[in-house]
């Protein structure tokens, strides 16, 4: 995976939201984040999707709120880039800024429940069940809206995400947390680090090297910042790869392991179960599925 990228605004000058039709073999954006919220729907495709420390599969259906600034990318499978492939991927995308319905918007007494989803969006929300399917039917009629028609189903959408049981925070880390520019760039080059790396043996060293801390220093800012070590969150984010390749392949348990980056088929085993509550086995037998 290619080295996270800061994508600037797409959005037409003056437009406080940005809505479009995506439809190609496969999706093109390497890992990055931008200062828009995102909300993207998948109308056809399948593959993996990263959202700051998770890595989870998406399908036909899948819809999910990106906060600001939150690293991010939606990967085709490997099925879509062969030559003789005759798969598409469909998608409604919509970006926008806190303020698209105006700064003072979010500070009326009745927009509160937005306001609070638009900070939860900054671990990423997926939103499922009858929600999902009623937010659907608002992105495929927004797309022939005028502005001032968008900014009300947008705040529609939002709305509903507010009221709703059918929403998940994706990643359990919040860069917004610490107000400090200097900060947020520090931490954000740790998770991109780790995202990129966390199938190889990354080093104590090297993680501290690239926060540019000493190596006690950074294990006390890690824990102070993030309420837990380093080695548990990469374990946590081992452990998701694994749950992924355990729901999509009938590739053995230990090599599993090795491929989420545990090099003892044991160390893999326990540390799966602490994580999970239960051994991959079992994981693999109580959520077997059918992805495509």
């Amino acid at each position: 995976m290619p080295k996270p990228k800061f994508l600037s605004s797409d959005r037409p000058s003056g437009s406080a939201i940005s809505a479009w039709y995506f439809e190609s073999q496969h999706f093109p954006n390497p890992l990055h984040y931008h200062k828009e919220l995102e909300l993207a729907y998948i109308i056809e495709g399948y593959g993996t999707r990263y959202v700051g420390n998770s890595i989870k599969s998406y399908k036909k259906g899948d819809m999910v709120l990106i906060g600001e600034e939150l690293t991010h990318v939606w990967m085709s499978d490997e099925a879509f880039y062969r030559e003789d492939c005759k798969l598409m991927t469909r998608a409604i995308v919509v970006k926008f800024y806190p303020d698209f319905a105006g700064r003072d918007f979010l500070r009326i007494p009745d927009a509160y429940p937005i306001n609070k989803v638009l900070e939860q969006a900054t671990g990423g929300l997926r939103i499922k069940g009858a929600t999902n399917r009623t937010i659907a039917r608002i992105l495929h009629k927004i797309l022939d809206q005028s502005p001032l028609e968008q900014i009300a189903s947008l705040i529609q959408i939002l709305s509903l995400i507010s009221r709703s049981e059918d929403v998940c925070v994706l990643s359990d880390f919040d860069l917004h947390k610490s107000f400090n520019p200097k900060e947020k760039d520090r931490m954000n080059r740790i998770i991109q680090h780790t995202m990129l790396n966390f199938k190889e043996n990354i080093t104590l060293a090297e993680i501290a090297g690239v926060a540019n801390l000493s190596k006690s220093a950074f294990c006390r800012y890690f824990k102070n910042t993030v309420r837990k070590s380093y080695n548990e969150f990469l374990y946590d984010i081992r452990v998701e790869f694994a749950c992924k390749m355990l729901l999509e392949s009938d590739m053995r348990i230990a090599q599993i392991g090795y491929e989420a980056g545990f090099t003892d088929p044991s160390a893999f085993s326990q540390i799966f179960k602490r994580v999970k509550g239960m051994s991959p086995n079992q994981h693999r037998k109580v959520n077997a599925i059918v992805l495509h």
